[in-house]
């Protein structure tokens, strides 16, 4: 069920007190893990969540099934490296 129009109030020291539904909702709990990303103007909070060995296993046979990095591969990381460094210069 979506939750919407909730408000949350950053504190001095810059913590973030969620209201409880949505922390019921999102089955928060004390010391949960929690990444933030802001992205466009918006704030977003993702759970971290282990991997099941289901999902460990799912993905190391898709990455068996990558063809191998070449000569190229690496010319095109170290390019991109290059421009993302020049864009936060």
């Amino acid at each position: 069920m979506p939750l919407g129009g909730m408000t949350a109030t950053v504190s001095a020291n810059g913590q973030v007190l969620l209201p409880p539904e949505l922390s019921e909702s999102a089955q928060l709990q004390p010391g949960d893990r929690l990444e933030v990303q802001f992205y466009k103007g918006t704030l977003v909070l993702r759970k971290r969540q282990p991997l099941s060995p289901a999902q460990c296993a799912e993905l190391l046979e898709r990455s068996r099934s990558l063809p191998e990095a070449g000569p190229s591969d690496d010319a095109v990381v170290a390019e991109t490296i290059g421009e993302a460094r020049t864009r936060r210069g």
